[in-house]
């Protein structure tokens, strides 16, 4: 028993003579050098830790040129970051090592020159309060800005700009109800809320900023690309309100009049939309100044100047929140005019289409109530109703259903 306690102590006094008489072992190599910092550059390469964060700004289309330090020490700010510069050394106020920008610290204002590169300003979100209200995508920053998001405002920028997957919600009403008596509403109401989810799958990459020709309107507005793609149905069952379209059935190419009623079709993609319907088409409506300068021909049979004179498409940052009244309603370019080739009065944009009173969300779906051609009534007499006296009581789903009545 002695000998083995004398063992032991005789083990222990050997361990702590070696443990205080050789250096210490670490776990990590040379993680007590520390880097120079005195001087006025940066001397910590961000890439050691952020190397993902590199690989995708090697990959991205724009900002592969600029350092680290540009946009998270941005100076125009007036953050006070850590500076190791000799005896003006500081550990910084407001952020230490870098900060998280806003995407407007740059692009917000007038713009602002970094380096050599100047950094343009996002039309509309540069202004406050992100712009009027005919601002498509404004309500998408305004959510982004205040949510729970990590990085706010910015996480609105990333869902068009960067190769970041996203999945966005979108809520609105389910169907409206209205009656029409002489052209004038009578009845009005809309019922409950219809849900719509669409997730736009990408490479996850936040830093991997994309080329502007990349960016799919139709990738996030699904429910709009299948109403224009799909049309209406000839069963009288699927109807899809987006624009007045129809499936063509006869296979005559005569497509323009290819329905019941004979009538010519407007915003009409007669083959081939699951291509066709891209941004561009979404430009010819919401954006009209930059669909004109990518198709300059169209400028002959659709009056483009002039459209883009009713329109705020030369202020918008991407796109323009519409009622048909923006190009319909008297006085505009394509203002409504009852057509003389066909018997009854009608309608005008004078003293119908400019007058409709409702919001935006519902405008388009008040129109659509007549002019989707697959809810016309059947039956004989019944186009008097509607072209002459204006009588009407409509029901019609929103998106992505679209399912209407006209009796």
């Amino acid at each position: 028993m002695r000998q083995t306690i004398a063992l032991a102590l005789i083990l222990g006094v050997a361990s702590l003579v070696l443990l205080t008489s050789t250096d210490v072992f670490t776990l990590f190599a040379s993680q007590h050098t520390f880097v120079n910092v005195s001087f006025a550059e940066n001397d910590i390469n961000c890439a050691d830790c952020h190397h993902r964060i590199q690989e995708e700004l090697n990959s991205s289309a724009y900002h592969n040129n600029f350092s680290c330090e540009d946009c998270h020490r941005f100076t125009g700010t007036g953050i006070t970051f850590a500076s190791g510069d000799g005896a003006s050394a500081t550990p910084g106020r407001e952020a230490h090592a870098a900060y998280t920008p806003r995407c407007l610290d740059c692009h917000g204002g007038s713009g602002t020159w970094i380096g050599s590169e100047f950094a343009p300003p996002a039309k509309e979100f540069n202004e406050s309060n992100y712009g009027s209200n005919y601002s498509a995508h404004k309500k998408l920053v305004l959510k982004a800005k205040n949510s729970n998001m990590s990085a706010g405002e910015n996480e609105a920028c990333l869902v068009c700009h960067t190769n970041y997957s996203c999945k966005i919600s979108y809520s609105y009403f389910y169907n409206i109800n209205y009656t029409l008596e002489n052209w004038s509403f009578s009845s009005f109401s809309y019922n409950g809320t219809r849900y719509y989810d669409v997730q736009w799958v990408k490479s996850g990459a936040k830093h991997e900023f994309l080329d502007l020709d990349k960016i799919k309107c139709t990738k996030c507005h699904k429910n709009i690309y299948d109403a224009l793609v799909n049309g209406t149905s000839g069963s009288g069952e699927n109807y899809l309100t987006h624009a007045p379209i129809e499936i063509d059935t006869t296979g005559s190419g005569n497509w323009d009049t290819d329905n019941a009623w004979g009538h010519y079709r407007y915003h009409y993609i007669p083959s081939y939309r699951a291509v066709h319907v891209n941004s561009s088409y979404c430009f010819r409506c919401h954006n009209v100044d930059k669909y004109a300068d990518e198709n300059p021909s169209y400028a002959l049979t659709y009056n483009l100047s002039y459209v883009i004179e009713d329109t705020n498409s030369t202020d918008v940052h991407c796109a323009e929140a519409l009622t048909c009244a923006t190009c319909h309603a008297k006085g505009k370019t394509k203002e409504v005019i009852d057509n003389t080739d066909r018997s009854g009065e009608g309608h005008s944009g004078e003293d119908f289409v400019g007058n409709i009173s409702y919001a935006r969300t519902f405008n388009g779906d008040i129109c659509m109530g007549c002019h989707e051609a697959a809810v016309h009534p059947d039956g004989g007499g019944q186009c008097s109703r509607c072209h002459k006296w204006g009588n009407a009581e409509v029901y019609i789903e929103s998106e992505p259903s679209g399912y209407a009545e006209n009796t």
